[in-house]
């Protein structure tokens, strides 16, 4: 695969200023070559390396399709690794579709003749040929999909290889805990001066700790890039719509008093300081009057289980029910009580609700009060969503706002579900040691652990799981 030279359009559809084919490989700096004719009369491969060369690019009869500007990277110091050639040319789809065509038709006597890219392939070719780690290529494909600033900065430390260090330590660590067994293995009567038993329980322990760390790092991993899952959850008419409205700055959900408006969820994506949030209006809890609403509540009650945040709204000028309090105890994840209508005259106080909470969530109702779990908002003036905005993100985010954008954050699923199999295959190890296991099965055990690692950072991944990764990248990239 890696004999061959590429091409593609790198730039966006569309019209554009600016627009770039680029070319990859051994044949990149003859194919256009053929067609550019520079200003200054040198040809590219004389023209000097990283340097921008203006001119103009002709087809195979002749005729002028652009004026361009071309440079030329030279392996290995390029993207790739490879020969690496850009064309810069003016943006518009039937421009850079014409130059990318004239180039393939005029490569025909080249062996091999360049072919178009695979999505995705300049950057295997750089995890290929060593420019990038695994979770780097990786972090390529988030920093373009980036819908939010914190995504991009967590990207962006991906990208820097702060991740890659991280697994790699572990690997150098688990790497001499299985020197340490083998020698034992070749050596029995040596265990004693090759640190004994007592040290490797020490070191496969903290190793574990440093794992179990970042692995409770994946779900702020998954909600930076993903964005925090938010429902909001309540009886009909609690303002469930006009909440979601207020956030949006725009009317994007139907406002009746008629209760039962809304059938099916509604989303909507925005940012809380930076953080991507996807927020949904559910349909409102209450016996169904007929198939279609009972879907809606039993959507709403599904979403409610499944989200980041749960905001259960409940409406101050109607009379208080604490049988709407019950659906706190149906969901694990964190929660937020949302008072609305705080603009309106209030039915009932705080000492009903805290009295209400006392059965349900006690663990709200301790000496600092329910101010950390409780908002009141007014969604028609407006008032408390600035305070609701900072309590979704720190309560999402378990109070460590922070501290989670300085982390380095597991934020694919694929790195989780290998770091998982490491720790778990050095539990295998701990009971071993507990046990007065044989060095032979520890050394198992460890050797699973340090595959499982490898696979993170693409040292002993499958090639079809490689194949899988760059497959969800644009072509170009």
């Amino acid at each position: 695969m890696l004999h061959d030279t590429i091409i593609a359009i790198a730039t966006a559809p569309g019209t554009a200023g600016v627009g770039i084919v680029r070319l990859s490989g051994p044949g990149a700096v003859e194919a256009v070559a053929r067609l550019f004719k520079p200003a200054d009369g040198r040809v590219l491969p004389l023209q000097p390396a990283r340097m921008l060369a203006f001119g103009r690019l002709l087809d195979g009869q002749g005729a002028l399709l652009d004026q361009v500007l071309v440079v030329r990277f030279a392996a290995p110091a390029s993207f790739t690794g490879e020969d690496v050639v850009e064309v810069h040319a003016h943006g518009g789809t039937f421009v850079l579709r014409s130059i990318l065509d004239a180039l393939v038709e005029g490569s025909g006597d080249l062996l091999p003749p360049l072919r178009l890219a695979r999505p995705g392939e300049f950057t295997q070719r750089a995890f290929l040929n060593g420019k990038l780690g695994l979770t780097q290529a990786e972090a390529v494909a988030d920093l373009i999909h980036s819908g939010s600033s914190l995504a991009r900065e967590a990207a962006a430390r991906q990208l820097s290889g702060s991740l890659q260090a991280v697994i790699e330590g572990l690997r150098q660590q688990v790497l001499g805990l299985l020197a340490e067994a083998e020698a034992s293995c070749d050596f029995p009567e040596e265990e004693s001066q090759l640190g004994g038993r007592g040290a490797w329980v020490d070191g496969v322990a903290s190793l574990r700790s440093r794992m179990l760390a970042l692995l409770r790092t994946a779900r702020t991993g998954r909600m930076l890039t993903q964005g925090v899952r938010v429902c909001i959850a309540g009886a009909p008419n609690a303002g469930k719509s006009s909440l979601l409205n207020a956030l949006a700055g725009e009317e994007r959900a139907i406002v009746s008093p008629e209760p039962g408006t809304t059938r099916d969820w509604l989303e909507l994506r925005y940012q809380v300081e930076g953080m991507p949030v996807l927020l949904y209006d559910t349909a409102g809890l209450r016996e169904a009057a007929g198939a279609v609403e009972a879907e809606g509540v039993r959507r709403a009650l599904q979403l409610a289980a499944q989200a980041d945040l749960l905001l259960l709204l409940l409406d101050q000028s109607a009379a208080f029910d604490a049988a709407w309090l019950d659906l706190l105890g149906t969901v694990t994840g964190p929660a937020l009580l949302v008072l609305t209508k705080s603009d309106l005259d209030p039915l009932w106080d705080s000492s009903a609700l805290r009295a209400a909470l006392k059965l349900r969530r006690p663990d709200w109702v301790g000496s600092e009060g329910l101010g950390k779990h409780v908002v009141s908002v007014s969604a028609m003036k407006g008032a408390g969503l600035e305070a609701l905005q900072s309590a979704i993100l720190d309560t999402a985010l378990e109070g460590r706002a922070a501290q989670a954008m300085e982390a380095v954050l597991l934020t694919q699923s694929r790195h989780e579900l290998a770091l998982r199999a490491a720790y778990d295959s050095l539990g295998l190890v701990e009971r071993s040691l507990m046990a007065q296991a044989p060095a032979e099965l520890l050394a198992v055990d460890l050797r699973a652990a340090l595959d499982s690692l490898g696979e993170i950072v693409g040292l002993t991944t499958r090639a079809e799981v490689v194949e899988q990764i760059f497959s969800r990248f644009c072509i170009g990239k």
